[in-house]
């Protein structure tokens, strides 16, 4: 048995994985499984009757995720090919009407003839460090969608607005314009009332609210909107202005969460190197992963 080397090819797509075996380059069988725990039983089922099986598959994005943590769950190594790569090894082969059985018979073949190199297994916390980037990553573009949004709302309820603070960005300026978006609103308020509002926003004094309050009453006397205060444009500058504020705190804690997992010696590493601050290197070791598993910079540049 030792001395039969067995290869199980896998294509995998979203719903099944159709498999391949092949024995000392012999094709013995072929079948579709489910990509469920009922299906990759069955695949459990027929690698542990083979001596050291080798299995190689294409890393499709979410769709081969669950079958390679199913095979790091029983401590199975495998080959996880770039599906350019396997294209390009392959490609003497393929066929116009190929299908899914031949990608995975391809997959066994190459594996079978030309052994590549099984692939590294990272600890669970590089994983959970990609997908909090990915996080950040969307709610970074969120947050400039809603911003362009917001602007142009602005620019028919209370442009004037805009001119509040030297910054107009940040908790305080999103509170400010939920509260007031629009200058009639502004003039019917009190402005006690507005100073009271604008005393309880973080970082905000009596003295710094009470100049705060001059100004918006002064722009929203000399507003000219396009928009009546009950407009559904309104509307959309609260949704937008909620967007952003919900997108900020995505990225807060995405990156307070990529701190806690991220190894420490190598965010100091990236760190001193000059232009790299700490959001940018815990980017960095997120979307790289374990480095280490790269054995020279053209490996690291080819990813």
């Amino acid at each position: 048995m030792d001395l039969l080397k067995t290869v199980f090819g896998i294509d995998v797509s979203s719903r099944k994985s159709n498999v391949c075996i092949m024995v000392n380059g012999q094709k013995v069988n072929d079948y579709a499984i489910s990509n469920d725990m009922v299906g990759f039983n069955r695949l459990l089922g027929d690698l542990k009757q083979v001596t050291k099986p080798q299995i190689i598959f294409e890393a499709t994005g979410v769709y081969s995720r669950r079958l390679q943590a199913f095979l790091d769950m029983h401590e199975l190594r495998y080959v996880m090919m770039n599906p350019l790569e396997a294209k390009r090894k392959t490609k003497d082969d393929l066929h116009q009407n190929k299908t899914d059985k031949l990608d995975a018979l391809y997959l066994a073949k190459l594996q079978s003839e030309h052994p590549q190199r099984l692939a590294y297994v990272q600890n669970k916390e590089y994983q959970e460090l990609m997908a909090n980037n990915r996080i950040y990553e969307q709610a970074s573009h969120d947050l400039i969608t809603n911003r362009n949004r917001l602007h142009k709302a602005i620019q028919l309820t209370f442009p004037e607005i805009e001119h509040l603070m030297v910054n107009p960005r940040g908790k305080n300026y999103w509170s400010i314009v939920l509260r007031f978006p629009h200058p009639d609103i502004v003039l019917e308020t009190k402005e006690a009332d507005i100073i009271d509002f604008l005393k309880g926003l973080t970082g905000i004094g009596k003295k710094r609210a009470n100049d705060i309050a001059q100004s918006l009453i002064r722009l929203a006397k000399v507003a000219c909107p396009a928009v009546k205060k009950n407009s559904a444009h309104i509307r959309g500058l609260k949704m937008a202005i909620n967007n952003i504020l919900s997108a900020e705190e995505e990225c807060q804690t995405a990156l307070q969460e990529m701190a806690k997992l991220a190894p420490k010696r190598d965010l100091e590493i990236l760190t001193s190197i000059p232009g790299i601050g700490e959001n940018t290197a815990l980017r960095i070791i997120s979307e790289l992963g374990d480095i280490r598993r790269f054995n020279n910079p053209s490996q690291l540049n080819a990813f």
